[in-house]
């Protein structure tokens, strides 16, 4: 073996062992974190979201369809609505309340089955909610298993 392909075998090996050397587990921030799609629940996993939450807001809207409830939120916080397929904005709706934006906003949530996700500093998608799965009731412990 010549002194130059000796030269540059020796610089592949340390090059891959460097590489490996640099090699690290995923840390927290690689992994997905879970999503809550329960009614009235609020993401936002990028903190994209500008709009004041703590500012009193006042809605009254009785048996009314959800987007009439939307728009008067919408107004009140400087909110743009996205409504993804599957969400049912003319859900009769009752929502009597004044309180911060970010409670209007949840009951909002569970009167409509929807749920929020913050796309930007005033965008908010609204998605159709996922009943929470409850546990079976069950008196007895599960089985366990024996080898």
């Amino acid at each position: 073996m010549s002194r130059t392909e000796r030269a540059l075998l020796t610089a592949l090996v340390l090059a891959a062992a460097g590489a490996v050397s640099f090699a690290k587990a995923p840390g927290s921030a690689d992994v997905m974190q879970p999503v809550d799609t329960t009614a009235g629940t609020w993401t936002d996993p990028k903190k994209l979201f500008q709009v004041n939450l703590s500012k009193p807001v006042s809605i009254q809207v009785e048996n009314q369809p959800a987007e009439l409830a939307f728009s008067q939120v919408g107004a009140a916080l400087g909110i743009e609505w996205g409504f993804m397929p599957g969400v049912d904005t003319s859900r009769p709706v009752t929502l009597l309340r004044v309180a911060s934006g970010r409670d209007v906003i949840q009951a909002l949530g569970i009167a409509a089955q929807v749920r929020f996700e913050a796309t930007g500093p005033t965008q908010v998608r609204v998605f159709p909610a996922r009943e929470a799965r409850k546990a079976p009731k069950s008196g007895a412990p599960p089985p366990v298993k024996r080898n």
